[in-house]
C-alpha cells in the first residue's frame, strides 16, 4: 500500500471510537471497585460534614468575645456531641473534627490561646478564618457525588465509603485475548538461540490491558504460518470481546495476519495509518468483536495500545474522560528528516517544567521508555520545533 493510501491518525481514531460496543453493567462491592468504570451515579445519604465541626484543636466561643477572658465549660472530643451551649463569657475546649457547640461562631487555635487562673482562657492571636467547617459544605444530602464515566480511584472509594455506599454499579469488564506472532520469538523464560529474540509484547500488553480495566488472556506465540495464526486467532475471538495480535501485520512475505482476518469474515476498517511508531496498524470488527493488529516492535505496540486500543476500551465501558494532554515548552531544538506522519517521541519533564526528548533509536528501543514520562506529539508536516515552543505531551 502506498503512503497516499494511508489514512491519518485522526481518521483512524474516529473509526475506532465509533465502532465500539457495550457489554452491560454489574454490581460489585466497593472494596472491589477500584479500577472499574462507574456505570451509575453515586448519591450521598447525608450532609458532609453532618454538623458544624471544628477544623482545629482549640476553643469554641462567640465571635464577638474574642480577646475576652472566657470560662471553659466543657471539653468536646471528636466523636462526642456537645452537652452545653456557649453563652456570654464562656467557651468550650474542642478537638479537631468535633461538633461545634450551640452559641459558638468561632474556634481559636490552642497556639493562639493563653490559659488563665480559675479555668479561664483568652484569645491572643489575630482574628481570621473562623476555623469551622459548616454542615453540608462538602456534600449535601441527596447530592450526586460521583458520576458515570470514569475509572474508580482510591479517593472515589473513600467518598463512597463516607456516604454509606457498600455496592456500586460498574460496567462489565471486556475480556481481551493477546497473541504474539513470529518465528523469531521465544518466551521470556527461554534463552534465545541464533536469530531468536524474547517476546516482550505479550507481557507488556497483558499489563496494559489490566491497567485499562479489562481482563487479559494470553494465547502464546503463533508461528508465521497461516494455519497456526488462524487457529489461535479464531480461538481468541470465540473466547474474548477484543483480540490484540502483535506482529505479522505489515506487507512482508511472512505478514499473514490481514489474510487470516479476511478469512474469518472480519471487516477490516484500515491497515495503515500515517503515524510513527505504528504505521502498520490494523483494525477490524465482527459481530460484537474487535481485533487490533499491532506492529511487532514493542514501542509501536505500547504506544498504539495507549492511543488507540485504550480509547476503544474506554468507549466499551462508558468512560468519557479523555487522556490528559499537557502543553509544555520544549527544552531544546528538535528536528526530523521526514514529516509525512504524525510522530510520538519519548520524553521527560525537566525540573524547570520543560519537555526534553530522551535518547531514542526507534520503535524497537523499548528500554528508552523506562526513563520516559510520556511522549511528545509531533504533527504531520512539521519537521522543526524551536526551543521554548509549546508542544503537546501525553503521559504513558
Amino acid at each position: 500500500m502506498n503512503t497516499e493510501m494511508m489514512i491519518t491518525f485522526e481518521e483512524a481514531f474516529k473509526i475506532v471510537t465509533e465502532n465500539y460496543f457495550r457489554l452491560g453493567k454489574e454490581k460489585v462491592a466497593v472494596a472491589d471497585a477500584a479500577g472499574r468504570a462507574l456505570a451509575e451515579p453515586v448519591r450521598s445519604d447525608m450532609d458532609m460534614p453532618p454538623w458544624n465541626k471544628s477544623a482545629v484543636d482549640g476553643y469554641a466561643c462567640r465571635h464577638e468575645e474574642l480577646g475576652h477572658e472566657l470560662t471553659v465549660i466543657e471539653t468536646i472530643a471528636a466523636g462526642s456531641m456537645p452537652v452545653k451551649e456557649v453563652t456570654p463569657g464562656t467557651c468550650s475546649r474542642i478537638m479537631t473534627g468535633a461538633a461545634v457547640p450551640a452559641g459558638a461562631g468561632y474556634v481559636f487555635m490552642l497556639e493562639d490561646s493563653e490559659e488563665l487562673p480559675g479555668g479561664q482562657v483568652r484569645f491572643t492571636g489575630r482574628p481570621g478564618n473562623d476555623n469551622i467547617a459548616r454542615a453540608g459544605e462538602d456534600i449535601m444530602n441527596g447530592q450526586t457525588v460521583l458520576r458515570p464515566g470514569h475509572y474508580i480511584r482510591p479517593q472515589d472509594i473513600a467518598v463512597m465509603a463516607s456516604v454509606g455506599v457498600t455496592e456500586v454499579t460498574v460496567s462489565v469488564r471486556p475480556t481481551v485475548g493477546i497473541i504474539s506472532t513470529g518465528n523469531e520469538l521465544v518466551e521470556p523464560d527461554r534463552v534465545p538461540a541464533g536469530a531468536q529474540i524474547r517476546n516482550s509484547n505479550g507481557l507488556q500488553l497483558m499489563t496494559q490491558v489490566a491497567r485499562a480495566g479489562a481482563i487479559g488472556k494470553y494465547y502464546g506465540i503463533a508461528r508465521d504460518e497461516e494455519k497456526a495464526i488462524c487457529s489461535l486467532m479464531k480461538k481468541a475471538l470465540e473466547e474474548n470481546d477484543v483480540v490484540l495480535i502483535s506482529g505479522g501485520v505489515s506487507f512482508g512475505d511472512f505478514d499473514l495476519v490481514p489474510a487470516v482476518m479476511r478469512s474469518l469474515g472480519l471487516t477490516i476498517h484500515f491497515d495503515q495509518v500515517a503515524m510513527q511508531p505504528g504505521k502498520p496498524l490494523t483494525f477490524c470488527t465482527g459481530e460484537k468483536k474487535a481485533l487490533f493488529g499491532l506492529p511487532g516492535n514493542p514501542v509501536s505496540t505500547l504506544v498504539q495500545f495507549e492511543v488507540m486500543v485504550r480509547a476503544f476500551i474506554n468507549k466499551m465501558v462508558g468512560v468519557t474522560e479523555a487522556a490528559t494532554v499537557l502543553q509544555l515548552p520544549l527544552a531544546t531544538d528538535y528536528s526530523r528528516k521526514r514529516a509525512e506522519r504524525l510522530s510520538w517521541i519519548p520524553c521527560i519533564i525537566t525540573p524547570a517544567g520543560e519537555v526534553m526528548p530522551v535518547e531514542y533509536h526507534g520503535s524497537a528501543h523499548i528500554s528508552a521508555l523506562t526513563g520516559a514520562w510520556g511522549v511528545i506529539t509531533i504533527p504531520r508536516g512539521q519537521s522543526w520545533i524551536q526551543k521554548g515552543e509549546m508542544v503537546s505531551v501525553r503521559q504513558i
